[in-house]
């Protein structure tokens, strides 16, 4: 399925980049790199799983980073500064910790960066070099195949039920600003989960309810590999 999500991506991508249609003309494309701060929140309270206390608001307060990269293309739509830009990125951002509480002591447990491969389609306006913009994403999350192991079989078993819990696709809201100067666009956008990335936990048999949803912010850069000669800058 990944391996069919990336072609579809790319494919879609080089499209988009050969066929523009009328009314709709190609004004930028190139390749963008992020850093994000992300979080994955929760108003879930503490539960409990065999003999181990799981607190998923144990590090609520504080903020995990990441980065990512990004191809685009940027076509104006129908006259004025309106525009459309599709996007195909990979992001990896570090998990927000949960607190484990067991018979020997407690620990916060993070197991796995966040991975995702994102297909985007924004829409926007652009007045001089200053834009906004807006749309969805879909993400096909990648699961880690490196996993922390415990002494004690308990955690190990709680550990490996909540590395378990994962939705594979999910669609999220972005919004931002930007400005161009010169071949860069430097954007500042904020991502928020419309789907849930974890909603339950299975153990021993039982389900638990256990819903997070994925926000972030972006502070990114791109680089214009093409930009039509009459795109406004600074």
């Amino acid at each position: 399925m990944k391996k069919t999500f990336i072609h579809a991506g790319i494919s879609a991508f080089a499209l988009c980049l050969a066929v523009p249609s009328y009314g709709q003309r190609l004004q930028a494309a190139g390749v963008s790199g992020s850093f994000h701060v992300a979080r994955l929140h929760t108003g879930q309270r503490e539960f409990q799983l065999g003999t181990v206390a799981i607190d998923p608001q144990a590090d609520q307060n504080n903020d995990e980073t990441g980065n990512g990269v990004t191809l685009f293309g940027r076509w104006q739509v129908g006259r004025g500064g309106w525009y459309a830009q599709p996007e195909l990125g990979y992001v990896s951002t570090l998990e927000t910790p949960v607190g484990l509480t067991y018979s020997s002591g407690s620990f916060s447990y993070s197991g796995r960066p966040i991975r995702h491969l994102d297909a985007r389609l924004l829409g926007g306006y652009q007045s001089g070099p200053l834009r906004l913009f807006a749309g969805p994403s879909v993400g096909y999350f990648m699961r880690n195949s490196i996993y922390r192991n415990f002494t004690n079989a308990e955690v190990q078993a709680v550990a490996t039920a909540l590395d378990a819990d994962l939705s594979r696709v999910q669609v999220a809201m972005q919004a931002g600003a930007g400005v161009s100067i010169w071949r860069l666009d430097v954007n500042a956008r904020y991502e928020w989960g419309l789907t849930r990335y974890s909603n339950t936990v299975q153990f021993q048999q039982d389900s638990y309810s256990f819903g997070r949803t994925l926000q972030q912010l972006i502070l990114e850069v791109g680089f214009q590999l093409y930009k039509r000669p009459d795109q406004p800058g600074l």
